[in-house]
């Protein structure tokens, strides 16, 4: 067997270990990450740096690790009177004129030295170890340290050639249509006019995923004042996590450009980006649209919305609405598949992630094969531009896979993510840190709840459900105060997201709160796992010590059902079910309890809008102080939340139906410091029917099936009766909310008008679009289609009625009047 470089070279977490146990001067993690990438793990360079900065303070060192400067004076010299000594003129000619790239081939080398077999001299030098190979036979790169040493030299010599071999470098990457590469040495010399020169020429190329790096260099002027530099920052930030910001700076775009290519470029990036960087699950486009979808509730439908995948991301989008729903089992020939593809970079290497976290080897006694894998994707996605997926495995090698430092290694990467605006990323390191805990035995309740907290924000229910469900098996385990209401409130959030094998877990956290039941409720957390195609059985690794028989006042008595193997179906309780719930938010609030009206006259205005603010969040928990801070502002906290307390005990009692025992399960549940509002398998919210009707149209218009597309929109459309809630006025909790609301109900009938159309409905579209008009009467979009619709159906009287309309609604705008462009078939 031979041992090649890349088996030698120092992981970032064997680097950290290196310096804090070998060594006895812990860097950090940053530290550790940067040098790793400086020096690409090499022992010699790593040794070479201890030796240089031993002697230096902890911060000096630190400081030192964490540049990114060129190699300093000790990395050259060893280079220098060690690595290419012995070299011969040709092999450092091919050295110093081939430095600025970042994969070295047989064919650029001809064509940069205009000669012709430099392949025998690039073996030469990989076989001296100066070079490492690539890929196979065919392609080699350059250690970092020593790329850096050559650069500087370049840059050194009497009459620098650097400029000139930066030009011609960059012309060849070009020639081969290697933008992103031939960008990226162009930026690197601050040439912003050659860079721009190559933009135009490359056109949409410029932006496309992982192409823009460089654009992180580029000076704030020019991204604020030059449109192709704006765009390149907004795709920059795109792939480095940052959603919110590439959203806001393709925003900025029409203020630059009204070239329709750049307008479109804008489009497409901030549709991509308001996936991400929205408050609530948007639609999106493709794939992207069904995952995030998936991760906010019902991932299992959310894969049977993708038919028949084959496009590497359409296999991702699948396999991780299945991962999300459990379905372990399901998932993994989807993401064996992609992962083998190469069609495409990024879902290939993300499915390469997921398999080493979550596929077959990843709980296997030797996690080497994972490891590997995990570094091997960092890398790559480093290498493609993808800094996004790189910082995520970096953070899920520390988690799963580091060693001494290991908590360190995990905050600094979730910092970095916070400080970068990649609140995915943060989350997501976070879940893998818990991950490594549960597994290890040592779950922190804590960070349960921050994590739970962080997918709360982003509107990701489904990633919300596994945490709580998990929360209440560690409650229930360590015997925490509340375990039983933890693990109710669990077991029906999970419900309500619809994620199956988050609610296996649920399960067994009831039958750790409930020792009496203990053995029902352990097959139906096993029989759901099962049917679900969940693999993994989260409470063996807390290995509980046996529970003493004991009696639980706040928990129920449950049997196990016949049907508990379906997947979402509760255990029967001995005691009433919760109750079934019917809301009613848009156009006004309304409550009905197992059937009959709710008389909310009995309890305060004040508990009438704690009642409505747990309503919107139906299914997620509200944090206590939100509640209180909401309409008790003027008191202080204690006495704020004992008027809230006052306010839920009078809820709770008047949302029990009429003769229920006061035993019964209450609708309002606690959750640590959370109130949340439950809902059975009958009950039904319109805000929840309007958003499965959402994506339910929104999938089946992707999948080409334009009729179910209509009927779902039309659903959506028929829901929206008015505004979300209001008799709240211009509360600050509820105006986010319904000015969401407001617009995707327009959106949708202004898509329904254009689906009407396709469909030859005409009468249809022309209800639609108006629809949409009365909705959003600045949606000037719709205000076109239902004028064009008028004219071509011969309604000329509807057509000028419209117009006028229109215009009426432009000049409240301080807009132009000039010819009224229509949309007609």
């Amino acid at each position: 067997m031979t041992v090649g470089p890349d088996e030698l070279r120092f992981r970032t977490p064997e680097v950290e270990q290196l310096f804090r146990t070998t060594y006895k001067q812990p860097l950090g993690a940053a530290g550790a990450f940067n040098l790793t990438r400086r020096t690409d793990g090499w022992a010699a360079a790593l040794h070479l740096f201890h030796t240089a900065t031993k002697n230096r303070s902890s911060v000096e060192r630190r400081r030192a690790a964490e540049s990114l400067a060129p190699a300093p004076r000790y990395a050259q010299d060893y280079v220098a009177n060690h690595v290419l000594a012995g070299t011969s003129p040709d092999m450092e000619e091919l050295l110093l004129r081939t430095c600025l790239l970042d994969r070295l081939t047989p064919a650029r080398c001809d064509v940069l030295l205009e000669t012709s077999g430099t392949g025998r001299i690039l073996n030469e030098l990989a076989d001296l170890g100066i070079l490492m190979r690539d890929d196979g036979a065919t392609a080699f790169r350059l250690p970092e340290v020593v790329r850096q040493h050559l650069v500087a030299r370049l840059a050194d010599s009497p009459r620098s050639p650097l400029e000139g071999v930066r030009q011609r470098t960059a012309a060849i990457l070009e020639q081969e249509g290697d933008y992103r590469a031939g960008m990226a040495i162009l930026a690197e010399g601050r040439n912003w006019d050659n860079v721009r020169q190559m933009m135009v020429r490359a056109r949409h190329h410029t932006f496309l995923p992982g192409a823009c790096r460089w654009a992180a260099t580029v000076p704030e002027p020019l991204t604020g004042q030059d449109v192709l530099f704006a765009l390149a920052l907004a795709r920059c930030q795109l792939d480095d996590g940052c959603a919110a910001g590439a959203y806001r700076t393709a925003a900025e775009v029409p203020k630059l450009s009204g070239d329709e290519e750049h307008l479109r470029i804008a489009q497409d990036l901030r549709d991509t980006a308001v996936v991400w960087a929205g408050d609530h699950p948007a639609t999106g486009p493709g794939a992207v649209g069904i995952l995030r979808a998936a991760s906010h509730g019902n991932p299992a439908s959310a894969a049977r919305s993708v038919h028949h995948p084959r496009k590497p991301e359409d296999l991702l989008a699948k396999a991780i609405a299945l991962l999300l729903a459990g379905d372990q089992r399901g998932a993994l020939p989807f993401l064996t598949r992609c992962a083998e593809s190469s069609d495409d970079q990024v879902p290939a290497l993300a499915a390469q992630l997921a398999l080493a976290v979550l596929g077959p080897d990843s709980t296997a006694t030797d996690a080497s094969g994972p490891a590997d894998e995990v570094d091997a994707v960092e890398r790559q996605a480093d290498r493609l531009g993808f800094s996004w997926l790189a910082r995520l495995a970096r953070g899920i090698q520390s988690a799963l896979f580091g060693a001494a430092g290991r908590q360190a290694a995990v905050l600094a990467v979730v910092e970095d993510c916070e400080l970068r605006g990649d609140e995915w990323g943060a989350a997501l390191v976070a879940a893998a840190d818990i991950l490594s805990q549960l597994q290890a035995g040592r779950p922190d309740y804590l960070a349960l709840e921050a994590l739970a907290d962080r997918f709360r924000k982003l509107d990701a229910g489904a990633l919300e459900a596994w945490v709580q469900s998990a929360k209440a098996l560690v409650c229930a385990t360590q015997d925490l105060p509340n375990a039983g209401e933890e693990a109710q409130t669990a077991e029906a959030f999970a419900r309500t997201a619809e994620v199956p094998g988050a609610l296996a877990v649920a399960y067994a956290a009831m039958a750790e709160a409930s020792p009496e039941r203990h053995t029902d409720l352990m097959q139906a957390a096993a029989e759901t796992a099962k049917s679900a195609g969940f693999v993994c059985r989260p409470w063996t690794w807390l290995k509980p010590e046996a529970k003493t028989e004991k009696a639980r006042t706040q928990d129920a008595s449950v049997t196990l059902p016949a049907s508990a193997s379906n997947g979402l179906t509760s255990p029967v309780s001995q005691t009433p079910p919760l109750p079934t719930l019917d809301i009613r938010c848009f156009g006004g609030f309304s409550i009905r309890v197992g059937g009959a009206g709710v008389d909310l006259t009995r309890v305060r205005p004040q508990a009438r809008t704690v009642l409505r603010m747990l309503a919107l969040n139906a299914g997620r928990p509200v944090h206590r102080e939100q509640l209180a801070g909401a309409l008790w502002a003027d008191l202080d906290t204690p006495s704020a939340l004992h008027n809230l307390q006052v306010s839920l005990s009078s809820l709770r009692r008047v949302l029990l139906p009429e003769g229920s025992p006061a035993e019964s399960r209450q609708s309002i549940m606690r959750q640590g410091e959370a109130y949340a509002l439950l809902f059975n398998d009958g009950s039904n919210l319109d805000l929840s029917h309007f958003d499965r009707a959402l994506h339910d149209g929104s999938a089946a218009r992707t999948a080409g099936n334009h009729e179910e597309a209509a009927a779902k929109l039309r659903q959506a459309v028929e829901l929206y009766v008015g505004e979300v809630l209001p008799e709240d006025g211009t509360a600050e909790w509820v105006t986010d909310a319904r000015e969401r609301y407001r617009l995707r109900a327009a959106e949708a009938a202004a898509a329904l008008a254009t689906l009407e159309l396709s469909l030859g409905n005409r009468a249809a579209a022309a209800a639609a679009a108006s629809r949409s008009v009365e909705i959003d009467p600045w949606r000037d979009e719709s205000w076109r289609t239902l004028i064009g619709i008028c004219r071509s159906s011969g309604d000329l009287a509807a057509a000028q009625h419209a117009e006028r309309r229109y215009r009426g609604m432009l000049r409240s705008l301080g807009v132009p009047l000039g010819p009224v462009m229509t949309t007609e078939t």
